[in-house]
């Protein structure tokens, strides 16, 4: 897709633009001039590369309202997590309570459980999210869980808690 970015910038002159994958962003302060380069971008996205745009995702709106990209809401001087994102954290925390309701979870389904909140927590940190994720962990996380693990980095990151080894102690006295 190297070749689609430096059509965008170079050929078509798109100061403010940015992709994930098939994810992309045009900003741009002439809304004439972006409903314009629709047919551009879909001929050459089709010509080139042999893919199209989706009809359904193509969105304008003023830029103070800001643009959802990649999970979060884009607007001038702050990006914030979006709603879809925190929700689906938040339903991943209750999921995980109720797997440790339901039975003590197997080391798989630990490590599982540290893969999703890590995930979360990873996206989470980019963002201004500190007192969401203090919020959403302390208040509604499973007493069982926090007994495993801990929060490292400063609510950045989940790490089992290790078990203490047991020491034996084989005394032996002799009366002499």
């Amino acid at each position: 897709m190297n070749p689609f970015d430096h059509f965008i910038k170079h050929d078509l002159g798109v100061r403010y633009y940015g992709r994930y994958v098939d994810d992309f962003i045009l900003v741009h302060h002439d809304k004439v001039y972006l409903k314009s380069l629709i047919p551009l971008i879909r001929g050459t996205l089709r010509d080139r590369f042999q893919l199209g745009l989706h009809p359904k995702k193509i969105y304008l709106q003023h830029y103070s309202k800001g643009v959802q990209f990649l999970g979060a809401v884009i607007k001038p001087n702050r990006i914030y997590i979006g709603r879809r994102t925190k929700g689906n954290f938040h339903d991943a925390i209750l999921r995980q309570n109720v797997l440790a309701k339901e039975h003590k979870p197997s080391k798989v389904q630990q490590d599982a459980f540290l893969c999703c909140m890590n995930s979360y927590l990873g996206i989470l940190k980019h963002y201004n999210t500190h007192k969401l994720r203090k919020r959403m962990l302390f208040k509604k996380l499973s007493g069982w869980w926090w007994n495993r693990v801990y929060l490292s980095g400063g609510i950045a990151k989940f790490v089992l808690k290790e078990k203490p080894m047991k020491i034996k102690h084989d005394c032996h006295y002799s009366n002499s």
